[in-house]
């Protein structure tokens, strides 16, 4: 169950305002929302200076934007990748080291049955544990530890790992996986992922692909046809393996 809020969307403009206390009125630089017009379950709900706002229950997506960022985190079309090319589902079982912000384990909740999040940076896991509970996923279980030291999980069906050092959870990642469970490595230097690609030799992790996704937005309008000025370059580099 996720946490009682709303969204507000502001027509033509679609920007978006998170209602997270229904029982005070909402502030925007458009006018005030009372208590009663969130509560009243109408789905075009009007402000004190006569803008009129969509109330909806917010999407993952719509809390995704909200989360609170503290390090660097994984973004849609990265996170998109390891969906699609894992293929979890609501049966899965994963393994999330490196928690972060909480964007990829969050994301992998909202289609997957249990994930549990290793992060061992204190003021990581206070972001972290805050992003979980404005989501309200009752599937993810956090861990303030070191994976390097030992996944507890067993017959795991995917385990992503954004961390520095990915080569000295291998060896454990390989016990924790079922046989064809996904191992997914995101790193943002290649001599980084070259050094983990070498610690999958000797063992039955392996190596499918390495990808590194690019993403263009186009400008549609009128007569105007061409992709946008800036590009959203590179991210990270993206390593999928698999037990074998």
């Amino acid at each position: 169950m996720r946490p009682i809020q709303k969204i507000l969307i502001e027509p033509p403009t679609g920007k978006k305002y998170l209602v997270k206390d229904l029982e005070e009125d909402f502030h925007t630089s458009r006018g005030i929302i009372p208590k009663k017009e969130l509560a009243s379950g109408k789905t075009v709900v009007t402000s004190s200076k006569g803008q009129s706002f969509i109330l909806l229950q917010p999407s993952f997506p719509d809390l995704w934007e909200n989360l609170e960022r503290g390090p660097q985190v994984l973004i849609q079309k990265d996170i998109g990748l390891i969906l699609a090319k894992t293929g979890v589902n609501k049966d899965s079982v994963v393994v999330d080291a490196g928690g972060g912000s909480g964007s990829l384990c969050l994301a992998l909740a909202n289609v997957c049955k249990e994930v549990t999040v290793y992060e061992n940076n204190p003021e990581h896991f206070r972001i972290l544990a805050k992003n979980v509970a404005l989501v309200g996923f009752k599937q993810i279980k956090l861990k303030q530890e070191d994976i390097a030291k030992g996944i507890a999980e067993k017959e795991v069906d995917l385990i992503t790992l954004d961390l520095p050092e990915p080569w000295k959870v291998t060896k454990h990642a390989e016990k924790a996986l079922k046989v064809g469970g996904f191992l997914v490595v995101y790193l943002p230097n290649l001599l980084q992922m070259k050094e983990f690609i070498q610690s999958t030799r000797d063992t039955s992790i392996t190596i499918l692909e390495t990808i590194e996704l690019l993403e263009r937005k186009w400008k549609i309008d009128d007569r105007i046809v061409r992709p946008e000025f800036e590009m959203l370059g590179h991210t990270g580099f993206v390593t999928f393996c698999r037990k074998l």
